[in-house]
């Protein structure tokens, strides 16, 4: 795995503003900012949503608390051979990219069987109550928001305001953010990887789209609670260019 710094730098990137941690801070690395921000895991969505209030002031993260290390995963080097399942669909898994995982375990009220209380395994099949996997690279335009409004990729298709992420992900590596380490010197691309509930889920395109309608009228608290029930980060993904 490439160093953890570089995970610092990929949220920074999709949350549009700078991230720090604890640790970087009681170790004497990385920027002191005075008027820094909380962000715990389940905050993520809200800061990628850009309603954590940070403008350019950052956040900070307790990295023991945010990442869940030992689910990390290069897969890098990967090809898969079989068909995996996750949540009755079809499990892309990103080969060819780094996982780094998000402590989200027990982190809901409604307990963790989104996730398939799966452990180190590479099981194929699907638990019950799962819920599938998607890839989100957050807009196109690079503005700071994940809800996007009459989202059109292509002539005559239009599909409404909400959260729109994918199966394939090929197909978000159109919307990835790119960013230059200042760790490595790398270039890198990052993209989220997510679990999604089927129960607020639209299929677009043939199923190559995956809508969360989050529709005109709902308060900032409204937004972040539609969200957080239809679409939850569990990984960010990064890959050098």
């Amino acid at each position: 795995m490439v160093d953890s710094n570089i995970r610092l730098e990929a949220l920074s990137v999709l949350c549009n503003t700078p991230v720090t941690s604890c640790q970087a801070r009681l170790s004497g690395h990385g920027p002191r900012l005075a008027a820094a921000l909380p962000m715990s895991v389940k905050g993520f969505v809200s800061a990628a949503m850009g309603h954590s209030g940070a403008g350019d002031e950052g956040l900070v993260i307790d990295e023991d608390e945010f990442f869940d290390s030992q689910y990390d995963f290069d897969f890098s080097n990967l090809k898969d051979t079989c068909t995996f399942y996750r949540g009755g669909e079809v499990y892309r898994r990103p080969c060819g990219w780094l996982r780094f995982a998000l402590k989200v375990r027990d982190k809901y009220p409604d307990g963790n069987v989104w996730l398939g209380q799966r452990g180190h395994g590479t099981t194929t099949f699907s638990k019950p109550g799962e819920w599938p996997v998607s890839y989100h690279g957050t807009s196109k335009n690079g503005a700071r928001a994940i809800i996007v409004a009459n989202y059109q990729p292509g002539p005559g298709q239009k599909y409404g305001r909400g959260v729109y992420s994918t199966p394939y992900l090929e197909h978000a590596v159109d919307y990835t953010k790119t960013f230059q380490s200042k760790t490595t010197g790398k270039k890198y691309r990052v993209v989220m990887q997510n679990r999604v509930n089927p129960a607020y889920r639209e299929k677009h395109n043939g199923g190559k789209y995956w809508l969360l309608p989050v529709h005109e009228g709902l308060t900032i608290d409204q937004e972040q609670d539609l969200v957080e029930k239809a679409i939850r980060p569990y990984a960010v993904l990064i890959k050098p260019l």
